[in-house]
């Protein structure tokens, strides 16, 4: 457990504070992949990175995945059919080609994200999906994380067990929920739902303390409507016109 209770333990907290069926972020995005993924459907999966933080193996009820980044990472994405390597802001496909497009904590290092929308929605076809998940800017993590410099973000998180690979700098230039309705309208995509949750306080699991203040959060910004705007999750579900 370390000093005085600190150490990371993560799973330990949660299996004490959280039933099994509590949905995290990746849950919710894993259930909102099921609900739309078809048989026939290609998938892009928009900056994938290397997989290893989001597994959606398990939602793969379609025909090709394919998956794009910035660095050499997809090679070993197990969640792919096919991988390469290429910039959001120009994507090497053609109009029209995939159904849906998955967007997995990549909006919050988008130094351009309107460039990028308009491409998700180029290469998406008529009714085609954008699925969206990254940080509300107005959280306190996000908050706590844009007053951190880059060095500090790599040493906690790799105090806390995260492969350094995975972190990258952040922005967050679409991270709120009137941003985001922004930049799909730019886009010529229509909002069909951008739900906003909280989830388990997993960046303050360093010790119970904190933690347990985390969890008193999280239960009261769920519970009470008015605080939407302060929860963490922005999951975000466009539809190409």
């Amino acid at each position: 457990m370390g000093f005085l209770g600190f150490g990371w333990q993560v799973e330990r907290f949660r299996d004490r504070f959280y039933p099994p069926d509590f949905l995290g972020m990746y849950a919710r995005l894993l259930t909102t992949i099921v609900r739309y993924a078809e048989p026939d459907h290609v998938v892009l999966d928009a900056g994938c990175g290397s997989g290893r933080v989001f597994q959606h193996r398990q939602a793969r009820n379609v025909r090709r995945i394919v998956g794009i980044d910035v660095t050499d990472e997809p090679k070993e994405n197990e969640n792919l059919t096919d991988a390469t390597k290429g910039d959001l802001r120009s994507l090497p496909f053609r109009d029209s080609t995939f159904d849906l497009a998955i967007l997995s904590h990549v909006a919050e290092h988008l130094v351009e994200p309107a460039p990028v929308f308009a491409e998700l929605a180029r290469v998406l076809k008529p009714g085609g999906r954008l699925l969206l998940l990254t940080p509300n800017r107005w959280h306190y993590v996000p908050l706590m994380a844009r007053l951190l410099p880059h060095r500090l973000h790599i040493f906690l998180n790799n105090w806390r067990g995260v492969d350094t690979r995975d972190i990258f700098p952040t922005v967050y230039g679409a991270n709120t929920a009137g941003r985001l309705r922004e930049l799909c309208a730019g886009a010529d995509l229509d909002v069909e739902s951008l739900e906003q949750s909280e989830t388990e306080p997993e960046y303050l699991a360093f010790h119970i303390v904190p933690y347990v203040l985390g969890v008193a959060y999280e239960r009261v910004a769920n519970r009470f409507g008015f605080l939407a705007g302060l929860r963490v999750n922005l999951l975000l579900v466009a539809k190409k016109r």
